[in-house]
């Protein structure tokens, strides 16, 4: 199934409800993010206002991802809420005018042909999903600076008090005299 539906399909009365799966080779996710390793579903709902259509769902899915600490992999499921309102595209105005953004028109997509692109939103969401500190779980102890060891997997001799970056080496002298 697509992620593209037909304006004509939305009763003018009531709520169009969904209920979607694409492919993870859909999106084309940056790999620095991760890596999609299940179908993405999205489900909810569209109804029209006049000529805009307001969308309400859920997107859910797993991506993998590299901890920030460790570099090991793991999996983060992405449940989140979805919600976007479309526009026609000729209300967007022309590219080479400069119009001022509101709050509201975060959530704005254009559709054009008839045909509403969920594909933006969902990705928008997705992406927004994810966690700012990728870690494979909260007390990670990641890599040690000095020998490399993975500190989740083996304990290492290596002493973080003893280790000065040489570029703040000389920060190291100054304290030492003010002492």
């Amino acid at each position: 199934m697509s992620l593209v539906i037909n304006f004509d399909d939305i009763p003018d009365d009531e709520e169009y409800v969904f209920d979607l799966q694409e492919k993870p080779d859909y999106f084309k996710v940056d790999p620095e993010e991760g890596v999609l390793r299940k179908d993405v579903h999205v489900q909810g709902s569209l109804s029209k206002v006049g000529r805009e259509v307001l969308l309400k769902g859920s997107v859910s899915t797993e991506m993998e991802m590299i901890c920030s600490r460790c570099l090991e992999p793991l999996k983060y499921q992405i449940r989140s809420r979805v919600s976007s309102r479309y526009v026609p595209g000729q209300e967007a105005g022309s590219q080479d005018t400069d119009i001022e953004l509101h709050t509201s028109d975060i959530e704005v997509e254009y559709y054009s042909d008839g045909r509403i692109d969920l594909t933006q939103a969902v990705y928008d969401q997705m992406m927004l999903s994810l966690p700012l500190a990728r870690l494979c779980r909260e007390d990670c102890l990641g890599i040690c600076s000095q020998c490399g060891v993975n500190r989740n997997k083996k304990n290492c001799q290596c002493s973080d008090k003893d280790s000065i970056d040489p570029r703040l080496a000389v920060l190291k002298t100054l304290k030492d005299k003010l002492k």
